[in-house]
């Protein structure tokens, strides 16, 4: 049996990959918070920040230092993925433009949610945040008219597929928290709409309400309430990549200390301050840089309970997969439906979560039938 008696031994037995560390190393040197130590960046540790955990560019930003030794094709490799990324924001904000426009003249209340909005707050050059997808959360009474300002603007639902019946499709609209639309003249610009920022719908879920800067493109503001959802965003994913674990280190040392301790209590109050000491756990075994004070001496105690220990365990081993195909809760419902049940424990929040999450996916599989019956 493990014992966690300090922080130091802590450090040193949660399960993470050397090549992880030595990456997580790389991103703060890039982030000017540490300098890393000096060392040999070959294809295969490029291809593994690039593919596996989509922090390319800033792997980028790191070798550009030039103290570090890159074996041939690697700076090829890693600025293709500096500049597709730069491709993929300039195309997310001519996108958010027109989303804009379109939400506005038909009143719809919406914001973005992380990728290029996110970047540009967090980050000295928004280019380092790899963004794949375009995230809106829309108010849920305006969640149909969002979707059809979307379908009018050149956007198709892509997952899951919508009858082409007006009736049938709002029906189905009402049942589901978020539709995945894809832009017919760009296959590769998704949509990911959101009628609320998590599936279960009780007091607890819901009770997060994001604050809003006032601007043409509305994105969260700064503060506690915003690190708590991405907190909570990368306990949903299992944190099985680093790049959502890394935003939390530009994020954490731009809050004061008030708003850190703001923060637990946000977690307090919706029944997730495990996975949240957790992933805080996780995020400063990997980067050392991150400044979490006042809440270390709290963590260094919550490495005592089990049920934090669960927690921070599977994340370890989630973060250090090789492969994440089909054991992510991208790609696999019963993952998905794990990860939503370690992160929330109250058990109005269970429950709501049971019953709602078997009704949502059989409503999704019957929208593609019928539009798949329809089709043939």
């Amino acid at each position: 049996m493990i014992r966690w008696d300090s922080a130091r031994a802590l450090r040193t037995e949660i399960p993470v990959p050397d090549s992880l560390l030595r990456l997580g190393q790389l991103c703060e040197e890039a982030l000017a918070c540490r300098q890393a130590p000096r060392m040999l960046i070959d294809e295969r540790f490029a291809r593994f920040a690039v593919q596996r955990h989509q922090v390319g560019p800033l792997l980028y930003a790191a070798i550009e230092t030039g103290r570090h030794d890159t074996a041939p094709g690697v700076c090829r490799l890693l600025a293709a993925s500096y500049h597709d990324s730069a491709e993929r924001r300039k195309a997310s904000l001519m996108q958010l433009d027109r989303i804009a426009s379109q939400f506005s003249a038909r009143r719809i209340r919406w914001m973005t949610l992380k990728g290029a909005a996110q970047a540009s707050q967090l980050y000295n050059d928004p280019v380092w945040r790899n963004s794949a997808d375009i995230d809106l959360l829309v108010a849920r009474d305006q969640f149909a008219a969002a979707f059809d300002a979307l379908r009018d603007i050149g956007f198709a639902a892509a997952y899951p597929r919508m009858p082409a019946s007006r009736l049938l499709k709002h029906s189905f609209l009402r049942a589901f928290r978020d539709v995945t639309l894809i832009a017919q003249d760009d296959p590769r610009c998704a949509i990911e709409l959101h009628s609320r920022l998590f599936m279960p719908r009780d007091r607890r879920a819901s009770g997060l309400q994001l604050k809003i800067l006032d601007a043409r493109l509305p994105a969260p503001a700064l503060g506690p309430d915003l690190a708590f959802y991405i907190i909570a965003h990368g306990a949903l994913s299992l944190w099985v990549r680093l790049k959502w674990l890394v935003d939390l280190v530009p994020l954490f040392n731009k809050l004061s200390a008030g708003e850190k301790l703001e923060t637990r209590e946000y977690a307090r109050r919706s029944g997730a301050e495990n996975s949240f000491a957790a992933s805080l756990l996780l995020l400063r075994k990997i980067f050392r840089s991150v400044s979490l004070a006042p809440l270390d001496s709290w963590l260094d105690e919550k490495t005592q309970e089990s049920a934090v220990r669960r927690r921070l365990l599977r994340y370890a081993a989630s973060i250090g997969l090789e492969r994440e195909a089909g054991r992510s809760p991208f790609d696999n419902a019963l993952i998905s439906l794990q990860s939503n049940w370690l992160l929330f424990e109250a058990a109005s929040t269970r429950i709501s979560l049971v019953v709602r999450a078997p009704g949502s996916s059989l409503a999704r599989r019957f929208a593609e039938f019928l539009t798949m019956t329809s089709e043939s």
